[in-house]
């Protein structure tokens, strides 16, 4: 039996960090490691960082992005995501 899921997955909230997010995701991008999932969980952002998210995404298909209609904060977003 195959398992393609991947061996580790990164949570990574975020709410309006545009001016942040990109140096994030491509910081986990540029690790040597590969076998891995970033999934991103905005919290209703205002700003750009949704865009950014999503441009990856489209470059990336081990990146995931999910947004909130409203902003759950950080624990709750983290625990949104595991469900």
């Amino acid at each position: 039996m195959s398992n393609d899921r991947p061996t580790v997955s990164i949570g990574m909230p975020v709410f309006n960090g545009a001016n942040y997010i990109e140096e994030a995701i491509q910081s986990i991008l540029n690790q040597t490691y590969s076998d891995f999932e970033l999934i991103i969980s905005d919290n209703a952002s205002t700003d750009a960082a949704g865009e950014i998210c999503q441009a990856y995404v489209k470059q990336d298909s081990r990146i995931h992005y999910c947004l909130n209609e409203k902003n759950l904060g950080a624990a709750k977003t983290s625990i949104e995501f595991l469900n």
